[in-house]
C-alpha cells in the first residue's frame, strides 16, 4: 500500500493529477485495502488525506463522493493481478493486446493512444472494463469500443486529430506544458471546455475575439502564462481556479510569487 500511496503523491507533485483527484485515489485505495484484509490495521481516511495535505501546504475542502470512491476501489490492487494502467503517454497496440488477458480491468491517468491497426475484436476480448482519469485518443471505430467498455470517465475520450475537443463538453485537458495558438483555436468548436491541470500559456498574437469565442468555460489548477487582455477572457470563463494566472510582457514569462 506504501508504494502505491507514494506513486498518488508522486503524480500529484508533477501535476497530473488534481489535489482533489489525489484525496479521491487515496481513499479508494485505503477502501481497497481495508475490503481485502479487514483484520489488518490500516491508516484511517483522516492519515490519508493529510499526506496531500502535506504536499500541496494546505487544507482540502470538501467530501469524497462514494460514487467516485466506488469506482476507484480496486485499481491499485487488481494491478497485481490481471489489472493494467497507464501513469503517463502509452499505446495501446495490437501485440500489447495479445499478450493482455481476457477482460482485463484498465485504469488510464495519462495519455492512452490506440494504434489504428488494432482490430475492434481483439479490443474488446481483452479490454473487459476501463477507467479514465486522462486523454484516450484513436480511430473512431475502436473510440467507440472503449467508450463501450468504460464505466467511469474523469477525463476525455475522443478520435485522432480531435485532442482540442476531445469529448463532448470536455475540450482540451493539459496535464503538461501546451502553448494555445492562433491556429488551434481556429480548428476548435465554439465554447469549447479548457481543462488546465500543468503549464499553460495563450500565445501573444492571440486575437482577443477569438479567444472568447472558442473557450466557453476554462478551469485552472495549474499555472496560465499569456498577455493581460487574454488573460482575462480566461479569467472571466474561469469557474473554478485552484491556480494562478501570470501576466507576460514582450512574449517573457514574469516572475510569480509562491
Amino acid at each position: 500500500m506504501k508504494a502505491e500511496r507514494a506513486r498518488i503523491l508522486d503524480m500529484l507533485h508533477q501535476g497530473a493529477i488534481s489535489v482533489e483527484q489525489a484525496e479521491q485515489l487515496l481513499d479508494a485505495l485505503e477502501k481497497s485495502f481495508q475490503k481485502e484484509a479487514p483484520s489488518q490495521s490500516e491508516p484511517q481516511p483522516s492519515a490519508l488525506s493529510s499526506d496531500v495535505r502535506g504536499v500541496m501546504g494546505g487544507g482540502l475542502g470538501g467530501s469524497i463522493a462514494s460514487t467516485v470512491a466506488n469506482a476507484l476501489r480496486g485499481v491499485f490492487g487488481g494491478l497485481g493481478g490481471g489489472g493494467r494502467a497507464n501513469f503517463s503517454a502509452a499505446r495501446l497496440t495490437k501485440e500489447g493486446l495479445e499478450r493482455m488477458a481476457e477482460g482485463t480491468s484498465y485504469t488510464n491517468f495519462g495519455q492512452l493512444t490506440i494504434a489504428d491497426d488494432v482490430p475492434e475484436e481483439l479490443l474488446r476480448q481483452k479490454i473487459g472494463s476501463l477507467t479514465n482519469f486522462g486523454h484516450i485518443a484513436g480511430p473512431a471505430n475502436l473510440v467507440s469500443v472503449i467508450e463501450g467498455v468504460c464505466d467511469t470517465n474523469f477525463g476525455s475520450i475522443g478520435t485522432d486529430g480531435d485532442e482540442m475537443n476531445a469529448s463532448p463538453g470536455l475540450g482540451l485537458v493539459n496535464q503538461g506544458k501546451t502553448v494555445v495558438t492562433r491556429q488551434q483555436l481556429e480548428h476548435m468548436a465554439d465554447n469549447s471546455k479548457l481543462v488546465n491541470q500543468g503549464k499553460l500559456t495563450v500565445a501573444e498574437d492571440v486575437p482577443v475575439e477569438l479567444l472568447a469565442q472558442k473557450i466557453g468555460s476554462y478551469t485552472n489548477q495549474g499555472k496560465t502564462y499569456g498577455p493581460a487582455a487574454l488573460l482575462g477572457v480566461l479569467q472571466a470563463r474561469c469557474s473554478q481556479n485552484q491556480g494562478k494566472f501570470v501576466p507576460t510582457t514582450d512574449g517573457e514569462e514574469e516572475e510569480d510569487e509562491d
